[in-house]
């Protein structure tokens, strides 16, 4: 890869974001959320050559409250809610799995330890007794590597999901 097209997907993935803040913020709010503006998000970690990496350049994210965060990495788009380990029920997990080819499920404090991770997959049931018996109070479900176009489509249909198992008061 040279300079240009680093140059080039920078200015994209952070492009993006801008316009999907705004874009967001407007269709979100009558459903209950609130969009706060992008930010630049460092010491975060990227899934490359079968392991998180930290990544100690910033990339683009925005909070949506309550508990989500949509972002850019060199990967492509992702969301990423935190969502109380008491409130998750096997069926949500088995479902979200099921619709979410490209996602990852971690623990908010040991969030290196993946429960589920689609590029080495287990059982629903098998995450969910993870889950359970972990110490992490909050749980993160994150959807990645999509385009910009995936993104809002899956972002809705997580919010159909959660407001189904009433994850969130909305």
């Amino acid at each position: 890869m040279n300079l240009l097209d680093v140059h080039n997907l920078l200015n994209f993935i952070w492009g993006e974001t801008f316009r999907l803040n705004e874009e967001l913020r407007e269709k979100l709010k009558p459903l209950g959320f609130k969009v706060e503006p992008v930010e630049e998000v460092f010491n975060a970690y990227i899934y490359l050559d079968g392991e998180w990496r930290e990544m100690l350049y910033p990339h683009p994210a925005f909070e949506i409250k309550p508990g989500g965060e949509v972002g850019a990495t060199l990967q492509g788009f992702y969301f990423v809610f935190g969502i109380l380990k008491e409130k998750i029920s096997e069926e949500f997990v088995k479902e979200f799995i099921e619709k979410f080819r490209k996602s990852y499920i971690y623990g908010s404090e040991n969030f290196l330890e993946d429960f589920y991770n689609y590029q080495s997959p287990k059982e629903p049931n098998e995450v969910f007794k993870e889950i359970k018996e972990s110490e992490e109070k909050i749980i993160n479900f994150e959807v990645g590597e999509l385009t910009v176009e995936e993104l809002e489509r899956h972002l809705f249909d997580f919010i159909e999901l959660i407001k189904k198992y009433s994850l969130f008061d909305l």
